[in-house]
Parts: C-alpha cells; sequence; structure tokens
C-alpha cells in the first residue's frame, strides 16, 4: 500500500532548462540541474551515467574507506601467501594514501608491497611508532606524544593536545586533540635515535584498530637495494659504450656519480648545430637521429625554384652510444641535430661535471672518444638528398599512374568486390602443395 501513491500519483512534469548565466560573446550557458530525480525514479539515464563515471577516490570518501577494508583483508595472509592480483591490489592501494605516496617511488612500493603486514590493536593500546610507518585502515586514534608523524626531509608533526606535568602518567585530552581516522599515518620510515624513542610517535587507539605496517628495517633494506640496482645498471650503461669498454672500474665509478636518469619524449631536440652540447648523454632505451642542415632547389607550384635550408638525415644512435663527448672537451660546436626518434631514457653528466673531473679523467677521455658522424661530407650529403628526391618523384608518379588506370577501369581497392581476404597456411603447408592446399581451403569454405 505504501507503493500505491509513489505509482498513481502524477508528478509535475519536469520543464527544459532555462539559461541562468551567459559569457558575452560566447555561446556558453548554466542550465539548471533537471536531472534531480527523486529514488524512485524511473528515469534510467541517471543511473547509467552513474555506472559510467567512476566515483572521485579522495582521502575520507566512502570509496576510500572501502578500498582500505580491502587491503586490510589481503594484509591478513602473511606475504608468500598472497597472489600476484593481491599484490598489485596492495600496491595500487597504498597509492591512494596520500603520506605514503608521497614520500615512496614506484620502485620502492613494488618492492615493499611484497613485505608489509597487518597489525591488530585492541582499545586503548599503546603503539610505538619509532621504528615503522603506520597506516590505519580500520578504527581511529590519538597521538599520546607531541610529536605523532615524521615525513622523509620533513620536520615532526606535532598534534594539538595539552600535557599535564612530566610527572604526571597520564595525558589530559582536550576536544581539539588530533584525532587519526582511517588512511591517517604516524610513525617513520627511517628509524628515531635512542634518546627521541621514549618522547615521539605514539599514539593510543580509541576502538580496535586495523593498522598497516612498513617497517623501517625494511625501507632501509630496500632502499639499499635499489641503490645498489641502479650503481649497477649506471656501470653497465656506461661501460657497454664502444668509448669506454676498456676503462679501468676506477675511473668509470667517477662518472657513475655524476650520471642522472632522465626521459625524453619523441622528438624533443637533445643538441642542435652550431652549439656546445649542455651535457654528455648515454641513452639507456630508445634511439635517436641525427640530422644535418644543407641548401637545397626546392621547387615551388607555380614551377619556380627557391634555394631553402633542408634537413637530412645522416645516421642514428642506438641504446649504449653515447655523444657529446666532444663537444663538451674542445668547446667546440656540435656539427649535427640530435632529435629522439622515439620515447627516450638518457644517462646524462652535466657540462659543469665533466669539466670538475680529476685531469687524469679528462686526459683519458680526450684519448678514446671520436666525433660522431665524422666520415660524412657536404657533398655526400647532397648526394643522398638527390637520390632520396628523385625517388620520392618516381613513387609519386607511379602511384598516380596506376590509381588512374585503376579508377579508369572502375577498381577500387578495398571496396565492394575488391576487398580480398588473405589465407594464411602453416609452414608446413606452404612446403608440401600449396595450390591443393588452397583449392582444400575454398572447397571448405563453400561447404
Amino acid at each position: 500500500m505504501k507503493l500505491y501513491p509513489k505509482i498513481f500519483i502524477e508528478r509535475k512534469p519536469i520543464l527544459p532548462g532555462i539559461p541562468t548565466k551567459r559569457t558575452k560573446g560566447v555561446h556558453n550557458c548554466e542550465f539548471e540541474n533537471i536531472n534531480e530525480f527523486g529514488e524512485d525514479s524511473h528515469n534510467i539515464t541517471l543511473y547509467l551515467n552513474k555506472i559510467k563515471i567512476p566515483q572521485a577516490v579522495h582521502f575520507g570518501s566512502p570509496v576510500y574507506k572501502e578500498k582500505m577494508i580491502i587491503l586490510s583483508k589481503i594484509l591478513k595472509k602473511i606475504p608468500v601467501l598472497r597472489s600476484p592480483e593481491e599484490h598489485e591490489t596492495v600496491y595500487r592501494t597504498l597509492k591512494l594514501i596520500p603520506d605514503i605516496n608521497s614520500q615512496l617511488s614506484d620502485e620502492e612500493l613494488r618492492e615493499l608491497m611484497t613485505c608489509i603486514v597487518r597489525e591488530y590493536w585492541v582499545k586503548g593500546s599503546t603503539v610505538d611508532g619509532s621504528q615503522g610507518f603506520y597506516a590505519i585502515l580500520r578504527g581511529s586514534a590519538r597521538p599520546q606524544t607531541k610529536y605523532y608523524k615524521k615525513l622523509l626531509g620533513r620536520n615532526f608533526v606535532s598534534s594539538s593536545f595539552l600535557l599535564c606535568p612530566r610527572n604526571a602518567a597520564m595525558i589530559s585530552y582536550s576536544s581539539s586533540q588530533t584525532l587519526l581516522g582511517v588512511g591517517s599515518c604516524f610513525g617513520t620510515l627511517i628509524p628515531l635515535p635512542t634518546r627521541l624513542q621514549l618522547d615521539a610517535l605514539t599514539i593510543i587507539t580509541e576502538e580496535n584498530c586495523d593498522i598497516l605496517k612498513i617497517a623501517s628495517t625494511e625501507y632501509l633494506r630496500v632502499k639499499e637495494e635499489l641503490a645498489k640496482r641502479e650503481k649497477l645498471a649506471k656501470e653497465e650503461l656506461i661501460r657497454g659504450s664502444p668509448f669506454y669498454q676498456n676503462w679501468p672500474l676506477v675511473f668509470i665509478f667517477q662518472l657513475t656519480a655524476h650520471l642522472k636518469w632522465k626521459k625524453f619524449l619523441k622528438g624533443h631536440v637533445l643538441t642542435k648545430v652550431g652549439e656546445i652540447s649542455k651535457y654528455v648523454g648515454f641513452i639507456k632505451s630508445g634511439y635517436c637521429n641525427a640530422f644535418r642542415t644543407i641548401p637545397a632547389l626546392v621547387k615551388l607550384p607555380l614551377g619556380k625554384m627557391t634555394k631553402q635550408m633542408k634537413q637530412v638525415l645522416i645516421g642514428k644512435l642506438h641504446p649504449k652510444q653515447s655523444f657529446g663527448e666532444v663537444s663538451i672537451l674542445f668547446q667546440i660546436p656540435s656539427t649535427y641535430t640530435l632529435k629522439a626518434a622515439t620515447p627516450v631514457e638518457l644517462g646524462l653528466i652535466e657540462a659543469s661535471d665533466i669539466s670538475d673531473l680529476d685531469p687524469d679523467i679528462r686526459m683519458l677521455l680526450l684519448q678514446t672518444v671520436k666525433p660522431s658522424f665524422e666520415n660524412i661530407t657536404k657533398d655526400n650529403l647532397k648526394f643522398d638528398y638527390i637520390k632520396k628526391k628523385i625517388e620520392a618523384e618516381w613513387k609519386n608518379t607511379k602511384d598516380m599512374a596506376v590509381n588512374d588506370v585503376l579508377l579508369h577501369s572502375g577498381i577500387i581497392p578495398g571496396f565492394g568486390k575488391w576487398v580480398h581476404e588473405h589465407v594464411r597456411f602453416e609452414k608446413c603447408e606452404k612446403e608440401h602443395g600449396g595450390g591443393l592446399n588452397v583449392a582444400a581451403y575454398k572447397k571448405q569454405q563453400n561447404m
């Protein structure tokens, strides 16, 4: 009976929205929201929009709390028993916690997600955060000391509360005291000295809590392992270059101390012709194209010829190749322009760091490095440019002639009866009688 009024009572029709604001010179109107229907509305558009538009996951939202609950359930298992999908869920959820995402890189999170554990604390428990970094997944807590959190590279974060005298054993709470809820963090990734452990980073649980823990010892271990991997990757990159393969390791270690990783998008100009290089680059992934500029005659639409400067491709630099040493050491402008042909990742050493190297290393550099593309002369560039232009003109002429013949015959490739499906055969079928196989295939298709 309660549903009958909702079914039979007629509602007022909803009229189209009326513009309430118009920007001068631009057809920009702000209409009233005409999709405000009741919970019992039969308009499925409203529900479809809710399905299509993903809900924003922000700190404190219901979706955020739900993800924290899912993370708590996964962490109940010991790390060895978690599946790869569960490890990936742990990684994605950790990215949503601001204090963790701001401190740890993607590589560090990937390593730490396999050793993160969950702790359960009953109401009224005291948790010491001086030896790890914690995040509350369920429940709430209040700081017990003046400072309850320390982020990497920052000062301690204090809480607002009133302390009793030093000889008192309890803390006098006030209504303005900091309350740590779901997603809030406390503790530190770097262990505190012994003299500070008793006076900072301690909280009291207000209710039964599930707390995520990243042990400081695990973080330091992961940080050390990643540093070793990065150092080894830098050494392999430099030693892989043809100029540095016979270098002593002592000198390579001094170069790796100044090398930094950097990524560039496709089309980025790394060096310009006529300018001194700003850094020495070692290509880790991707490849680059080298160009030189030459004067060339270009035909205009009306048949006139004009002289223009054109870039000609003279070569490519592939992974484990380097550039920029000769330009920096001899202080001479680059003879080519280097562009990223694909997204590239480089190991860079700034020109100032090259100048500050030991004289022995600089002398060794002068003896081993050679300029790139030094054997290419202007005559070779002009000949290659003319050759490519002739090939392009011939291809254009041939394509136009073929298209004219097909159009005159009424043939349009790719449309109607001119759509041809390519029949694929296995390698063994091609070796043993391809014609019979084609006939058998067509017969099978007709059946």
